[in-house]
């Protein structure tokens, strides 16, 4: 495990939890072999409501305050935290303070509340992220609204954050942060954009051979496949039900698909901007 992990560095290892001591175990666990241990305290999902973790910790910040002070006085490796936001800016103020306080060391703060769970329907706030980084001596990265490049640039000029996170977007391009951007970024943006010789086919057999390397399960391997090739699955529709057909997948039945796709003479690229330079380095994180 050691070996392999030096090829991802800086390595965050990220926990949900809310039992300070069952943390503290699992992060222990983890701790030689990463940079960071980061409590997921954002996660507005249903499952995490059921298992009392993620944003649902917001109602209970003596418990939150108790797992971030449980990590930063027991491990060598430093605690960084991902939020949401309260409704009140003034209570995410007192959040950020109170996590600050309890040893956190790099804040990263997802500018939708615990409710707006769409990201399509609700812009994040980057006021609100501008005015956590103003209230914290800590490192801030931003998280939202993050679709390529140009976007990477205001965010951190509107916030003033030493990094930014990506998600969604990054599930289904995660060649965002080399500067790669799908069509759908590119219609209605500024700048001269040419193919950039790269495609979300090229992007799943990478991601394939890694799975291959690193075995994940395979349901995790359906969700990435399906977020990949959503575009080229809405113009080939008969491949993807076949693919939705099959009980159980393999790594040859994926490579053969992805062969039948490319063999319909269809392609969707990736681009690039003409006038694009070497990638900026930015933070990846979620």
């Amino acid at each position: 495990m050691k070996n392999s992990l030096l090829e991802d560095r800086p390595l965050f290892v990220q926990f949900c939890a809310n039992d300070p001591d069952v943390l503290l175990e699992a992060a222990q666990r983890v701790e030689p072999y990463c940079d960071y241990v980061d409590i997921n305290l954002g996660c507005p999902q249903r499952i995490a409501k059921r298992g009392n973790y993620g944003a649902f910790l917001m109602d209970n910040l003596p418990l939150v305050k108790s797992l971030v002070e449980k990590l930063a006085l027991n491990l060598e490796v430093p605690v960084s935290c991902k939020i949401r936001l309260f409704p009140k800016l003034e209570d995410t103020l007192k959040y950020a303070r109170m996590l600050e306080e309890a040893g956190c060391l790099l804040l990263a703060v997802h500018g939708r509340t615990r409710d707006e769970k769409d990201g399509s329907k609700f812009r994040a706030d980057w006021k609100a992220i501008k005015a956590v980084k103003d209230a914290v001596r800590i490192p801030v990265l931003a998280n939202g609204n993050i679709r390529h490049m140009d976007d990477v640039k205001d965010c951190l000029e509107a916030t003033g954050a030493e990094g930014v996170l990506s998600a969604e977007t990054l599930l289904e391009n995660p060649a965002l942060f080399a500067g790669f951007r799908t069509a759908e970024w590119v219609s209605g943006c500024e700048g001269d954009f040419v193919d950039g010789n790269l495609d979300q086919a090229d992007l799943l057999i990478e991601y394939l051979n890694l799975c291959e390397k690193y075995p994940v399960p395979w349901r995790i391997i359906r969700s990435h496949v399906h977020k990949l090739l959503g575009d080229w699955f809405s113009l080939q529709p008969q491949i993807r039900e076949d693919f939705n057909k099959q009980y159980k997948i393999t790594f040859e039945y994926l490579y053969d698909m992805v062969d039948q796709l490319r063999a319909t003479g269809t392609r969707i690229p990736l681009y690039l901007k003409r006038t694009e330079t070497e990638p900026t380095d930015t933070d990846q994180y979620s």
